[in-house]
């Protein structure tokens, strides 16, 4: 590692806060729910987030302790969905021995096959589960 030219290190880390929101400051995406690059969700975590926030504000009618209030409650659920580690958690993404880097190593090579498909589709189905809110009937006026 001392000699190696491309070598990183950084720390993996998750944000669960209580609440996402004070005044009139709220955190969206990673600033508020960063659910790990191991989760594969932080990218639609965030979008849906902004969705969300956007349309709760505008729903709220300039009141943006409401907006605020209605963001978390559509999206605290979905979140914390998201945050759940996949099969294996930091383990599967940084394995502690010979063995466990070889069978990652053969789990990544069967990704597109079963088992493995049906693992890495129940972990990303999780982008899609949420109902979203249609404002585009709150936007007309």
């Amino acid at each position: 590692m001392r000699s190696a030219p491309d070598f990183f290190f950084d720390s993996m880390g998750q944000v669960h806060l209580g609440k996402w929101s004070s005044r009139r400051t709220v955190l969206v995406g990673d600033a508020g729910y960063c659910p790990t690059p191991l989760t594969g969700l932080g990218t639609s975590l965030a979008l849906v987030g902004a969705y969300v926030l956007a349309g709760e504000l505008a729903a709220a009618d300039g009141d943006h302790n409401v907006g605020f209030a209605q963001y978390e409650q559509i999206m605290r659920p979905y979140v914390t969905r998201g945050q759940q580690m996949p099969p294996g958690g930091i383990k599967g993404y940084a394995p502690a021995s010979a063995l466990a880097i070889r069978l990652r190593a053969a789990s990544m090579r069967w990704m597109g096959r079963w088992p493995m498909r049906s693992l890495l589709a129940r972990q990303f189905a999780k982008a899609g589960d949420i109902v979203l809110p249609d404002y585009a009937r709150s936007a007309v006026r």
